[in-house]
């Protein structure tokens, strides 16, 4: 098979949606050998995140500024076809919920990552809301698969758009291999200066956005740092995204400078001490199509509070504190449980290590393989088995 996809999120986007798209595809090519890859991407590749070298693969840079091949695709829709660049292939894979103009002989995949454009708008730019709501219905339309990744992504289609349900197959996101519970005591204390850590300390991961709900999770420790045993510490792990000044003008507010730590994007070996080093992981995100952070904090050891809203039960399993995101008392208290209670981080602990294990780059990998060739051979019908993940 000759397979085209997408590279550009894997270029532009250090997390999100761009390391889905640069994990999935190294697992890929891990395991295939044979078949033929062509990645496109309309911004060249970064000595930070390069195309991969496998010696079946082949970067294309388009030299159209993104912004005008948008107009050209998305809001146009003139037929300068997606296979004109990369050339004679089989199957094309737009993996950032888009799908460009392509030949009528071509197979099609997208991958839908949430409808959170559709059932809270008021969490996104509104530029990426207009845009999503014009450019995801249409890929709907002329994928012969629609990739989710959890079955409540592939619900809310069926909701909104009345997707056939053989046209939805999930492939979720995994966790890396080397995200593993951190013991090394010159590792744990060498992060534990840098960032002026203390404990009980409580963690958050994720980009400081509304959607992610530190305002909440800030609220929430500002309670239980007031009672004894709370905890000594919040940290806030990720880069500033939309109205992030809320944020931090709150901790301004609550006089919590001392005790809120704002740690920016940081590299994946502080990520996992910080799980490492985390008495409490908490994610009290509104809606999320999966929500990685919770099963990297897993696979780490680290006791998980996350919300009971959008696919986060589904993820989570029994591994994790489920709260409603618009309770802070809610999550004080959780926060509280787990502090006080050695038996239930324990508990958590080891369930989160066998939670965690189900989600893994390979497996999602030979899935999409798998839809891959299903698709070449001609079969119609993607749904997956009853009660598969």
């Amino acid at each position: 098979m000759r397979i085209a996809i997408d590279y550009t999120a894997a270029i532009r986007q250090r997390a999100g949606i761009g390391n889905y798209v640069r994990r999935l595809v190294d697992a890929m090519l891990e395991q295939d050998a044979v078949n033929q890859y062509t990645l496109l991407t309309s911004g060249r590749p970064t000595r930070e995140r390069p195309f991969p070298t496998a010696e079946n693969v082949h970067g294309r840079s388009i030299f159209i500024p993104d912004r005008s091949l948008n107009i050209i695709w998305y809001r146009w829709r003139l037929p300068l076809y997606a296979n004109y660049f990369a050339g004679q292939v089989d199957i094309y894979h737009g993996p950032d919920f888009a799908l460009p103009p392509t030949g009528k002989k071509l197979r099609k995949v997208v991958t839908v990552h949430d409808l959170a454009f559709l059932d809270h708008p008021e969490f996104a730019v509104p530029s990426m809301v207009d845009y999503l709501n014009k450019v995801v219905p249409e890929a709907i339309a002329t994928a012969d698969v629609v990739c989710t990744v959890s079955q409540e992504v592939s619900r809310a289609l069926v909701e909104h758009f009345q997707t056939p349900r053989g046209k939805l197959t999930v492939v979720p996101n995994g966790v890396n291999r080397h995200f593993k519970r951190i013991t090394d005591p010159v590792l744990l204390g060498a992060t534990h200066h840098k960032f002026g850590l203390r404990h009980p300390l409580v963690l958050g991961v994720g980009t400081l956005e509304p959607r992610k709900n530190h305002i909440g999770l800030i609220k929430a420790f500002y309670q239980a740092q007031k009672k004894k045993g709370g905890p000594a510490m919040l940290a806030l792990a990720g880069g500033k995204g939309w109205l992030y000044e809320e944020t931090l003008q709150l901790v301004e507010e609550l006089k919590l400078e001392k005790k809120v730590r704002f740690l920016g994007r940081i590299s994946d070996l502080e990520l996992i001490t910080l799980y490492s080093l985390a008495d409490v992981f908490a994610f009290p995100s509104f809606v999320e199509g999966f929500g990685v952070p919770p099963i990297e904090a897993m696979a780490c050891g680290a006791p998980v509070i996350t919300s009971n809203t959008s696919s986060l039960p589904e993820v989570a399993g029994d591994a994790a504190l489920l709260i409603d995101p618009h309770n802070t008392g809610e999550l004080s208290a959780a926060i509280m449980r787990i502090l006080q209670d050695k038996s239930l981080q324990e508990e958590l602990r080891q369930k989160g290590y066998e939670r965690a294990k189900q989600f893994t780059w390979q497996a999602s990998a030979r899935k999409m393989l798998s839809i891959y060739q299903k698709l070449y051979d001609g079969v119609t019908n993607f749904a997956d088995e009853e009660g598969t993940p």
